[in-house]
């Protein structure tokens, strides 16, 4: 059995730990902002002549490192990636960068391997991305649960009610849960298209076939564009081996594996 390579993933590790990194970042803003609001009530020397300065400091770190990752990491790897996929696709080397198990199918290079390789790129999508969002439902209410108490309390300081109520709508917390979301419905009625395609052997190679293909992964391609959302690698980790049971289950049920190989 072959080994799993994938040479395209290096474009990736920098951008997982920069992610955390900012995340680090973020939650720092988030202390740094109560520490300021309550800087009367901190004794600790020098405090109030850098409390403010180092909330500046962390924030305006978090915004450009997230400008680095949103307009230059990201965009090179997903650009590899997809040349990748065409590279896979069509037997044609758009990038150095090879790959080996990556996409499993027998199709020869085609439009058809590509709307094969796209369908297995959709089944990874959809079930991580559907992981992810109920996890970030149940932080999302445990955050809306603390707001509304908050808020609701007499006693609360209306200081800390808009801190509370700026890190619950910010980017890192409910915004972020409705990309997932929308990444997750949009991929699954993507897939459920595509999917339909192969079950009703629509003939990929001809015009209407071509188009399906090319107007699925130009819809996969906007959809992460738009939503920005980076899949999780632990759940990737935890559910390939059985979404790869899964997909050989569909390459045969919908005669992939009966297709010519190369």
């Amino acid at each position: 059995m072959s080994k799993r390579i994938d040479e395209v993933d290096k474009y990736y590790k920098p951008i997982k730990k920069l992610d955390e990194l900012n995340n680090i970042l973020f939650w720092a803003s988030v202390v740094l902002s109560l520490a300021v609001f309550y800087e009367n009530k901190i004794t600790l020397i020098g405090w109030h002549e850098w409390s403010s300065v180092l909330f500046i400091i962390v924030v305006a770190v978090h915004l450009l490192l997230s400008l680095y990752l949103e307009f230059l990491l990201v965009p090179l790897a997903d650009g590899k990636r997809r040349k990748q996929l065409l590279s896979n696709s069509f037997g044609i080397p758009l990038t150095s960068e090879k790959t080996q198990e990556y996409y499993n199918n027998p199709l020869v290079p085609s439009i058809a391997r590509l709307g094969a390789n796209l369908l297995e790129n959709l089944l990874f999508t959809k079930s991580i991305s559907s992981r992810m969002a109920s996890k970030e439902r149940t932080k999302v209410l445990l955050y809306f649960v603390i707001w509304v108490l908050a808020l609701s309390w007499r006693s609360t300081e209306l200081g800390l009610a808009v801190i509370i109520t700026q890190t619950l709508f910010s980017s890192e917390i409910l915004a972020l849960w409705v990309l997932i979301e929308l990444l997750r419905h949009q991929s699954e009625v993507l897939y459920n298209e595509l999917y339909n395609s192969f079950l009703h052997k629509i003939n990929l190679e001809n015009p209407n076939g071509v188009a399906t293909s090319i107007d699925a992964l130009l819809a996969y391609e906007t959809s992460k564009a738009m939503t920005r959302v980076r899949l999780s690698t632990s759940i990737f980790t935890e559910l390939n081996p059985t979404l790869t049971v899964e997909w050989n289950k569909i390459r045969k049920l919908l005669g992939i594996d009966n297709e010519p190989r190369e």
